[in-house]
């Protein structure tokens, strides 16, 4: 039943694809993928189903378009505006040469390019605000009548959802299809996905993997090859570029289904084809071996991969977090010694060191603040605030918030800061804990170390001082909350 949906899905989309491509020529994708990724089968012609085209939303759509249409219809595609700074010497220079304003003083017309300058910063804060709440609206329609009409809708005043829209109506229809055991609801939810690659397409959009990445995700988790086959065909017609980062994904897919013989011949191949334009795949099967318990191929990969080339610091720490879980520790120090080696940033080492301890399975709290200090110590590194909130954030989900708070005195007495969204992590525990009485602590070491400090902030102590039923300290918060106001 699944493989007869796949089948049926792309005649459509491949016959307008190639009439409509934007009259661009895309580059061709890579073709050194040994798997599927390279394209299929001349024969998956996939043309023998017709899909439900969107239906009339009825009355709610029509009441709901009469409410959109009235704030926002006036015949444009409501283009956000574009902030651009202004020179004032040249915006002086032109203006004072206007022959309207021979009889202007300087000082008059550099009043009039302030005030100029401040209606433009008006207009760009209202058109953001109106942006923000246009795409809020168009998930609360979406929610109500359905990606489709949704799209209808809002075509008709001249309106599109933009990128960040159509994220949203991608992430409601898997959100749906995950939600439910009717296998026929699952495929309506993803042939809708399909059709908004469609619209994506007709509106100019380049599908990316912040849309795409929902879908594969969920067609991995209920193990489907032919749908996994059909949509990565379909992603690499619309964006050629994203077919080394589809290896993550086809990794994903085959460590999922337990494929031994495919994940063999994808490591074996990036093996035997270790060339400069393979890092990218290379990267991404590594990262997807990664995320599973493949210890021997992680190995082998990172024989010829070299780790320190990888452009991004999170994927990084990504490789590290699996020599944590792994318990890699000479591994995992090695990379370490290199990446110092290299004149890496000092910032990136400390947090990869974060990264490697709070991984490691089955181990104290206590024990991973040692590993992770004796680390640093062997490196000749210091920590940084970020790699501490690293160990707090750990302490917090351990709901060990005592170790929590005794770090955030160690970092600060180290002159180093604390984020607010970590204190507010470390005040939540308190109370999810009820050690409420930790709050003397806390706001002890804010006014020691002046910590940033917001709104949610003296709520979140005045709320802890009241459970406690410390009223004379919670009404002392409240005043110097209002001073602040």
């Amino acid at each position: 039943m699944r493989f007869s949906f796949v089948r049926n899905l792309s005649t459509g989309f491949r016959s307008r694809s190639s009439a409509t491509k934007r009259n661009t020529s895309n580059p061709k994708s890579s073709s050194s993928t040994p798997s599927f990724l390279s394209g299929l089968d001349d024969n998956f012609t996939l043309s023998s189903l017709k899909l439900k085209q969107p239906s009339d939303s009825g009355d709610s759509s029509n009441v709901v378009f009469k409410q959109i249409s009235s704030i926002f219809y006036d015949g444009k595609s409501g283009k956000r505006f574009d902030s651009e700074e202004i020179d004032g010497a040249k915006e002086f220079e032109r203006m004072s040469n206007t022959s309207g304003l021979s009889s202007i003083s300087r000082s008059n017309v550099l009043q009039q390019w302030k005030e100029q300058s401040r209606k433009k910063k008006q207009k760009y804060l209202f058109e953001l605000t109106q942006e923000n709440r246009f795409q809020k609206l168009i998930e609360i329609c979406a929610k109500m009548l359905g990606p489709e009409a949704t799209l209808e809708l809002f075509g008709k005043v001249g309106r599109e959802p933009g990128m960040q829209g159509y994220n949203a109506f991608v992430e409601m229809c898997i959100e749906k299809a995950r939600g439910t055991n009717d296998e026929d609801i699952a495929i309506e939810e993803t042939g809708k996905v399909f059709h908004l690659f469609k619209s994506m397409r007709e509106q100019g959009l380049e599908l990316e993997e912040q849309t795409y990445r929902p879908l594969l995700l969920y067609i991995i988790d209920m193990c489907m090859v032919e749908e996994f086959q059909f949509f990565c065909e379909v992603i690499k017609n619309e964006n050629p570029s994203s077919a080394t980062r589809l290896g993550y994904y086809e990794m994903m897919l085959w460590l999922k289904v337990n494929n031994e013989e495919k994940i063999q011949g994808l490591c074996n191949y990036i093996a035997e084809n270790d060339v400069e334009d393979m890092s990218d795949l290379q990267e991404s099967y590594l990262l997807a071996l990664c995320e599973s318990e493949r210890k021997e191929e992680i190995l082998k990969l990172l024989e010829i991969i070299d780790i320190k080339k990888i452009s991004s610091a999170e994927s990084v720490a990504k490789i590290f977090q699996a020599f944590g879980r792994l318990v890699l520790e000479p591994v995992a120090e090695k990379f370490l010694l290199d990446f110092k080696t290299s004149d890496n940033e000092a910032d990136h080492i400390t947090n990869f060191i974060a990264n490697y301890a709070i991984s490691i399975p089955n181990l104290l709290v206590e024990d991973v603040i040692k590993k992770f200090k004796d680390l640093h110590k062997r490196l000749e590194v210091s920590p940084s605030s970020s790699s501490y909130e690293k160990l707090i954030l750990h302490s917090c989900a351990l709901l060990k918030v005592h170790v929590a708070v005794d770090i955030v005195d160690e970092m600060c007495a180290a002159g180093l800061t604390l984020s607010t969204e970590v204190l507010h992590s470390i005040l939540q525990i308190c109370d999810k804990t009820s050690e409420y009485h930790l709050v003397h602590q806390i706001l002890s070491t804010i006014r020691l170390y002046n910590l940033e400090s917001n709104d949610e902030t003296f709520r979140s102590i005045i709320d802890l001082f009241l459970k406690m039923k410390d009223l004379e300290a919670a009404n002392k918060m409240l005043m110097t909350w209002r001073k602040r106001i």
